[in-house]
Order: C-alpha cells, then structure tokens, then sequence
C-alpha cells in the first residue's frame, strides 16, 4: 500500500493531539530508515485548508486517528474522529494520493448522520478508532 512519499518499508503514523488549540490537530508523521520523523510532516486541524467545519473549543479533534486505504486504490487516507463536534461527532476522512492524504475532497459523516439517536447528552461518534496501521 502507497501511503504517501514513503516506500513501504517506511510507514507513517497519524498522531492525535485533540486538545491542541483546545480543539485538536492531528499530524501526519512520515516514516524513514531511522523511525518517524516529523521532516515532511502535515498538520490538520478544522482549520485547515479543505477540511470541512470550523475548530471550536472542546471539538477534541483527533481523539482518534486512523491510517488506512478504505477506497482500496493502495493508497492510504487519514480518518479522524472528532466526538466532540456538535454534541454528536463526527469521522473526517481525507482522501489518499501518491503524495500522501490530501484535503480536498475530503469528507465528513456525523453521528447523526450515521444513524445514531441521541438518548444522553451526547453521542461521542468518532471516539474510537481502529490503530493508526492496517494492511491491506
């Protein structure tokens, strides 16, 4: 699987950090021969450039992270799961490409839109994810 300017012996990992700005940023760590490096690295909060939504206090986004190619196109995309977005959660997914995961086009699905009902004060969709690594 490409997941992004790395050969495979060199995977990356996607770091969350949800209370970064009070609202969260998760980084995209790239692999070498030496470990993870944080040459070359991407920092995605709901600031950035192409990620749907605004960073809000207490959004903890990145509470959850997840690398893996879900398209099974052998490249490798970033989902981020933010619980804390508008009382229901919410999964952002950026898509993957040969340079590594990408923000425009990327996607959102909240709890809500998922299906869930909210029964307590809150839904807390996207606190948990899979590890940050899966093969294909």
């Amino acid at each position: 699987m490409n997941h992004g300017s790395n050969t495979a012996a060199y995977r990356p990992s996607v770091v969350g950090a949800p209370w970064e700005a009070r609202a969260g940023q998760a980084t995209l760590l790239r692999g070498s021969a030496t470990g993870l490096t944080a040459t070359g690295s991407l920092a995605y909060t709901q600031d950035t450039s192409g990620v749907p939504g605004t960073a809000e206090s207490g959004d903890v986004f990145a509470t959850s992270t997840h690398l893996v190619d879900v398209t099974k196109d052998g490249k490798a995309e970033v989902i981020v799961g933010a619980p804390g977005e508008n009382l229901d959660g919410l999964l952002w997914t950026a898509r993957g490409s040969a340079a590594g995961p990408v923000t425009s086009g990327s996607t959102t699905i909240s709890g809500t839109g998922a299906g869930l009902t909210r029964k307590y004060t809150e839904i807390d969709f996207g606190e948990a994810l899979p590890g940050t690594h899966s093969t294909v």
